[in-house]
């Protein structure tokens, strides 16, 4: 297997949604056969797939399920295992902040779907997930999935089954009546649709709770063969990828200089430049595709003005991003936002 643009998934988040997928009468093993993906997927023969193969997986669970709420619904199957070693650490954290801060070190080992972000408000954490995936169909499956998953499991290593957030946050729009009950069924808490990002918001206060069955010495071994799977995981990943994740998570903060891009990843300007030439791109080739993703994906799925877009993005002024809005799809992006939604899943069970 080889990384692609969208990185890797492992074989233990992919077994949560095919365990979903019974509840609908799907064979994992048929599902599976139907993408041309290995059923080794399912006895852990096979230990990881391309992005690309597992964002083909869900897109196909998604149509033939016909649930627009089969992620959400998939987050009921999550197991410490479904993150890999980073589950069976923090079942043995301390607390839930020592589990917590876990997550955004070593999510690659669960594998490069999104960009986890830890970001504090006065008392309050947001908890907030940035999505890799840019298949339109799948992003707010895997979205619900990953909030949901993120809950479910917190409650259960917390032991507090009536756990609830301060509010959780989307950037979709907001779905029916009907499937707006199933999500506050889910998360108890108020809900944001529309909103600037994917979050749950918690009190900072609740990050000292004390979980259930803490193992400080079985932890830190479990730590040492983390970073043992993720020095594995760097070195096979390639520069291309590297550098779209690292401007995914930097994005939201503004528009990323190359020196800070270049420090991060440990290497100066001019080797960062050449190996990206190395791969058949560029910086600004790269910092353009995801400007582009990224002003697509809130027009089609936010409420966010126009004149904020083109601030976050880093044009000069809202007349600066029609042009080049225009330029990347022959449309304004106003023009781009009224287009009837694409056809997608309507039914539901």
């Amino acid at each position: 297997m080889t990384t692609s643009d969208l990185g890797t998934a492992s074989a233990n988040a992919i077994r949560q949604y095919l365990r979903a997928a019974q509840d609908y009468h799907i064979d994992p093993a048929d599902a599976l056969a139907a993408t041309g993906l290995p059923s080794g997927i399912l006895d852990n023969s096979v230990a990881r797939i391309t992005g690309r193969e597992f964002q083909r997986l869900i897109r196909y669970l998604v149509e033939r399920t016909q649930d627009p709420l089969f992620g959400l619904n998939s987050a009921r199957y999550v197991q410490p295992g479904s993150y890999s070693l980073v589950g069976y650490m923090a079942m043995n954290a301390r607390s839930a902040r020592e589990a917590l801060h876990l997550t955004p070190e070593y999510e690659a080992i669960v594998g490069d779907m999104g960009i986890t972000r830890i970001e504090k408000y006065g008392p309050h954490i947001a908890m907030r997930w940035i999505c890799q995936y840019d298949d339109s169909v799948v992003r707010p499956h895997m979205i619900d999935n990953v909030l949901g998953s993120w809950l479910t499991f917190a409650r259960w290593l917390a032991d507090l089954p009536d756990g609830k957030p301060e509010r959780v946050q989307f950037e979709s729009a907001a779905p029916s009546a009907a499937q707006v009950v199933h999500y506050q069924q889910v998360f108890q808490a108020p809900l944001e649709f529309g909103a600037p990002r994917n979050a749950l918001i918690i009190q900072e206060s609740v990050l000292d709770t004390p979980l259930r069955q803490p193992d400080p010495e079985l932890l830190r071994t479990l730590e040492q063969q983390a970073a043992a799977v993720m020095a594995d995981i760097r070195q096979r990943h390639p520069i291309v990828m590297q550098t779209r994740s690292l401007l995914r998570s930097l994005m939201s903060d503004g528009l990323p200089r190359r020196e800070k891009v270049a420090a991060q990843l440990g290497i100066n300007e001019r080797t960062l430049q050449r190996r990206l030439q190395e791969a058949g791109t560029g910086y600004q080739q790269l910092l353009d595709d995801l400007r582009r993703e990224a002003a697509t994906d809130w027009l089609r799925n936010t409420r966010m003005p126009i004149s904020d877009m083109a601030c976050q993005l880093g044009f000069s002024d809202a007349r600066s991003f029609h042009r080049r809005f225009k330029a990347w799809t022959g449309m304004t992006p106003g023009e781009y936002r009224q287009q009837p939604p694409q056809p997608s899943v309507d039914s539901s069970r």
